[in-house]
């Protein structure tokens, strides 16, 4: 018996017939170079079940974002833990939420947040092996990890809680640049099939974080579905992302404000002014009288950095010459130097 010939056998020979067929028709033959070109043309495979509704360029937004986050919250648990806590960011993953909460261990340690006004709700869990690093750490211990995975109790819960709060504040912080949220904690869970913040098939961002400490490490989660992200999707593209970091946040406002206070600034106050010849001003003399443009009664310019700010009556406090101010001038004067 013959041997049968397999499809791609079939799918060669038929090519072959084909492209002879064309030769003796006195068809052209097709060029080395496109026929290499076609043979190396690149397929990109593409899951219908998972469809990627967040593009390339908003995902790498978003990793920046998390980036700025992780090294702040490192440097919160460092003050926090009295220990020096590294944060790095591991990786920024767009799946279904079911393969999200299969991949969470049973018990762990769920918090599930509001990002309002934002609608729906996100998902920050952290490791076990973490959390009891940090609660044998804060008791007073060397901050060893437990060797039994159990549930929290409600002493430990509330140390946690404080903490995952320290992190929500730097997540609101760090948010900042696409637009003004304010986390807060909804529930605690310890079982991840009881967490239900959107559909099995619903399109989530991954963000994971490696926590490394001394003598532990373990991994944190924050989870945002898309239709959270939905309505600000849009603020995440690069071109947002490079404006909005010229945007001086609310601390950097404070760091400002607190250089510029100890600055030093030149203080004057402008009597009155007056127009001489050059003759007029060689001829002056120790006892002359010089005639200045405004009443005696009128209120005197007072300069800060050679700017009008402000108005004022002279005086004396003590031996010494002073003028107290009258009123604030908004806009500066023209013609008003000293």
């Amino acid at each position: 018996m013959s041997d049968i010939l397999s499809q791609e056998e079939v799918d060669a020979l038929l090519s072959a017939v084909s492209a002879g067929g064309e030769s003796d028709a006195g068809a052209p033959a097709p060029a080395a170079g496109a026929a290499e070109g076609q043979s190396e043309k690149a397929l990109s495979l593409y899951d219908f079940r998972r469809p990627d509704r967040v593009s390339k360029d908003q995902m790498r937004t978003l990793q920046n974002l998390h980036e700025g986050y992780a090294r702040q919250f490192s440097t919160t648990l460092t003050n926090f833990l009295r220990t020096f806590v590294e944060i790095e960011l591991v990786s920024v993953d767009q799946l279904t939420y079911s393969e999200f909460v299969m991949s969470i261990s049973n018990p762990s340690c769920i918090y599930v947040f509001k990002m309002e006004p934002l609608e729906g709700s996100a998902i920050l869990e952290i490791n076990p092996s973490l959390v009891f690093f940090i609660i044998d750490r804060l008791f007073g211990g060397q901050g060893k990890p437990s060797e039994q995975n159990r549930e929290l109790t409600l002493i430990e819960q509330n140390v946690i809680h404080r903490i995952v709060e320290r992190g929500l504040a730097d997540l609101k912080e760090v948010w900042e640049h696409v637009g003004i949220f304010s986390p807060k904690i909804e529930t605690y869970e310890t079982n991840p099939q009881f967490v239900q913040i959107a559909p099995p098939g619903e399109t989530v961002i991954l963000i994971s974080l490696e926590v490394r400490m001394q003598n532990a490490s373990g991994l944190m989660s924050l989870c945002f579905p898309f239709m959270l992200l939905e309505s600000v999707i849009n603020n995440l593209s690069g071109a947002s992302w490079m404006s909005s970091q010229s945007t001086a946040t609310a601390e950097t406002r404070t760091l400002l404000e607190h250089e510029i206070v100890s600055v030093d600034l030149p203080v004057s106050v402008v009597i009155g002014q007056t127009k001489l010849s050059i003759r007029d001003l060689l001829q002056l003399q120790r006892g002359d009288v010089v005639a200045l443009d405004k009443p005696h009664e009128s209120d005197l310019i007072i300069q800060v950095g050679g700017k009008t700010k402000m108005a004022g009556k002279s005086g004396l406090v003590g031996r010494k010459k002073a003028a107290r101010i009258t009123r604030i001038i908004e806009k500066e004067v023209p013609g008003c130097h000293e």
